[in-house]
């Protein structure tokens, strides 16, 4: 009986650890930037740094420590080590380098002082919401 209660236990901690894992979060910019939203291939087009404009307005993408895995697998369809690789490859060619990550103490500090700014994070930020993923 003991071995089906901690079965049972053991089963309920990995879905709930699924779930806390499959968190939100949305997509933010400089409060005052002349875009109104993106989509997920713009997303990942300027993650990795395959395009650096929207609308004509030039951007900066940062990272966001606490969220990168997700993000990586949401938006880009590839593992963290994926990427990894990808970005080494890239600075190898000299072509491009990846975008810095921030904490999550370093993001709406960001958003505030960078105009032109586009971070992600499940924070409630002060700036505007391109892209939600809920």
């Amino acid at each position: 009986m003991m071995n089906i209660i901690f079965k049972v236990f053991f089963l309920l901690l990995l879905l709930s650890g699924s779930f806390l894992f499959a968190s939100s979060f949305k997509i933010y910019a400089s409060k005052n930037i002349a875009i109104d939203s993106l989509s997920k291939s713009q997303i990942s087009k300027l993650y990795l740094k395959k395009i650096s404009k929207i609308n004509g307005i030039k951007v900066i993408v940062y990272d966001t420590k606490e969220y990168y895995d997700e993000f990586t697998k949401y938006f880009l369809n590839k593992t963290p080590s994926q990427i990894h690789a990808y970005w080494m490859k890239q600075i190898f060619l000299g072509k491009r380098v990846p975008p810095i990550k921030l904490n999550e103490n370093e993001v709406n500090q960001k958003l505030l002082s960078s105009p032109n700014t586009i971070i992600y994070s499940s924070q409630k930020l002060n700036g505007k919401v391109l892209y939600e993923k809920e």
